[in-house]
């Protein structure tokens, strides 16, 4: 009996055992080992879409600095840090034309020689001797050619900033101009900062602002020339454009290396002083003419009368300077009468002059004095004066496209502002200024001391009412001494007092 419930209850045991084994709940887990794989793919796969999304967004910023940022990044703050890097565009060596970008080579210096074996002989003298003059000079002082804005200091940058445009003038004529008494003979006349005058004593200058162009953190900066006054047939010429510096200030821009200038002939003149291309019209009296340089791009942008006529000579990164110019032509060969005649660009001009001669009644096309080639050894030609007015933006610009974008140089006033006005207005209700035009002060004849005695005048008649003779008046020994319309006499004390002294002298003893 003992037995039979001993194997009854080793059954019950072994069913409930199993029951147990078989509950779900108590059930190890099944398939543990594929679900952390599961998740560790989604994990990787998450960290490579955002890694590649960074990646794209790295890549988008970097395109948008380098190339599309408008101000970028206040062009690295005026381009004073020049460190270079990742995000930091590189600007192009290329300058404005390319026979003059490396002077010294095998190549560039024999094609030049040769030019010059060429030329030359078709030049005057005066023409010879301002060549090589030039190339002396440029050799001496060579042109600073730099990235564009180091070019101004940390102070002059502050100082540009504080005036605004009324920072930048024109740079005086240069004292080589005499006359046979040594007087100083000027080549031309600046007047308001900005406004040139070609005197009748010029044979061959240039004028250079005192800045280099800006950086108005806008697209470009724009500038233009106004031909104030310009005789229609002059026997001078003249030329507007960007200089380096220091340019030659005997060389009208365009004819020395890193220049580019539009001439009055209609010529537009690269470094060049043997070629121009006939490309622009010529320029009268009124015609306005325009420059402008686009930061990104490094170009050059020429308008005639608020139409814009052409882009030019990309990449160029350097510093350039407002520069005008103008010459005598009638000491030149190239504008005078051969020399014209001769240019396979001045079609139109040429049948005119032809023209002219078959009829001996029609009006002559040229100067007079451009008949021929004259030597100022021989005599002084006495230029036809030529007026240019520059606006950097201190009145509204002919190119619209310059208004609207506001290409100017910056704020006519700077960030100081306007000075303050002094009009009659204000002067009239101050008291004290108008008191102070009654001269001389009318004081009173008694006044009270500081303890209340009264204090008379030692001279309350006789007063001057001359403000010269006032002023002469103002010490007591003038008072004295000096005489005033009537002469006084001289006080001398009398022999009684004398004859008393002596007596009161000798009682004491």
């Amino acid at each position: 009996m003992s037995q039979l419930m001993a194997t009854a209850w080793n059954l019950l045991e072994a069913s409930s055992v199993d029951e147990y084994l078989g509950d779900p709940v108590f059930d190890p887990p099944v398939g543990d080992h594929q679900d952390s794989e599961a998740i560790n793919l989604v994990f990787l796969i998450s960290l490579s879409v955002t890694f590649a999304i960074l990646m794209v967004m790295l890549v988008v910023i970097a395109v948008y600095v380098t190339f599309c940022s408008p101000d970028e990044a206040e062009y690295d703050e005026e381009v004073g840090v020049t460190g270079s890097g990742f995000f930091k565009r590189k600007r192009s060596g290329i300058l404005l034309d390319g026979s003059f970008v490396t002077p010294g080579e095998f190549d560039d210096e024999q094609a030049l020689l040769e030019q010059e074996a060429l030329e030359l002989p078709r030049m005057s003298r005066f023409e010879t001797e301002l060549y090589h003059r030039c190339r002396e000079f440029q050799k001496m002082c060579p042109p600073i050619v730099k990235e564009f804005g180091t070019y101004t200091t940390a102070s002059d940058k502050q100082f540009i900033r504080d005036r605004g445009i009324q920072s930048y003038y024109f740079l005086p004529s240069i004292n080589d101009n005499v006359d046979q008494f040594g007087n100083f003979l000027p080549s031309f006349i600046v007047q308001d900062k900005l406004d040139v005058t070609f005197t009748k004593h010029n044979a061959s200058s240039s004028a250079v602002m005192n800045y280099p162009l800006p950086y108005n953190k806008k697209d470009a900066v724009y500038f233009e020339v106004k031909v104030f006054r310009f005789p229609a047939k002059s026997n001078s010429i003249f030329s507007c454009g960007l200089v380096t510096c220091p340019y030659p200030y005997f060389r009208i821009p365009g004819m020395a290396q890193y220049s580019i200038a539009y001439e009055s002939t209609g010529k537009l003149r690269i470094n060049n002083a043997f070629y121009a291309s006939k490309l622009l019209p010529r320029l009268e009296e009124g015609d306005v003419v325009g420059f402008g340089y686009r930061y990104r791009t490094g170009t050059i942008l020429i308008t005639h009368n608020g139409k814009k006529m052409m882009d030019l000579t990309h990449n160029v990164g350097i510093d350039l300077f407002v520069g005008l110019g103008a010459m005598n032509a009638a000491y030149t060969r190239s504008y005078t009468r051969d020399g014209l005649l001769e240019d396979p660009d001045n079609i139109s001009l040429r049948e005119q002059i032809l023209a002219s001669d078959l009829d001996q009644k029609a009006p002559r096309v040229l100067n007079e004095q451009l008949e021929s080639v004259h030597d100022p050894k021989d005599g002084n030609i006495k230029s036809d004066e030529i007026e240019l007015h520059v606006n950097l933006g201190q009145v509204g610009f002919v190119y619209v496209e310059a208004n609207v974008k506001k290409y100017a140089f910056g704020s006519v006033y700077g960030e100081i502002g306007v000075p303050p006005a002094y009009n009659g207005d204000e002067i009239k209700k101050d008291i004290v200024l108008q008191k102070g035009e009654e001269l001389p002060p009318k004081y009173p004849v008694d006044e009270m001391g500081p303890l209340g005695s009264k204090i008379t005048s030692s001279r309350s008649e006789g007063i001057p009412a001359n403000v010269g003779e006032y002023e002469r008046s103002s010490s007591g020994y003038d008072r004295d001494n000096n005489q005033y319309g009537e002469e006084t006499p001289v006080h001398k004390p009398s022999k009684s007092k004398k004859k008393n002294k002596k007596k009161k002298r000798k009682s004491r003893k």
